[in-house]
């Protein structure tokens, strides 16, 4: 399969899950991107880069709690009104065997099923 250009291991691949990222006031997210070392969210505020924070993934098969470090965090130039208005590019930390399992199982399935009208970005 394609690998990412960024160095990454591991492509990532185009989603829709929600999410929930946590700390003292956890915020709902969108999870854009996934990949079975980190995910790129969509969120309504910013997170502080180097923050290690708890994410709960709404997979199909049930929530999967994870630790993520942010490392990148920006503005959504792209975003409409209305939309959570910051990215942030989450690496997850420690991620358990089952837990990896898991993501690509689901990435698996995702690849599969777009594979047929998806094309990667140029």
């Amino acid at each position: 399969g394609p690998t990412g250009a960024d160095g990454r291991r591991g492509p990532r691949t185009a989603v829709d899950l929600e999410a929930v990222v946590g700390g003292r006031a956890p915020r709902r997210a969108r999870v854009a991107d996934l990949s079975v070392v980190g995910c790129l969210v969509r969120i309504e505020a910013a997170l502080a880069r180097g923050a290690v924070l708890d994410v709960t993934l709404a997979l199909p098969d049930g929530p999967l709690r994870v630790k993520a470090r942010v490392a990148e965090a920006s503005i959504d130039g792209d975003a409409p009104p209305g939309a959570p208005g910051f990215l942030a590019g989450l690496e997850f930390v420690a991620l358990a065997a089952a837990d990896e399992t898991r993501l690509r199982a689901l990435l698996e399935a995702e690849t599969k099923r777009r594979r047929v009208a998806h094309t990667p970005p140029a």
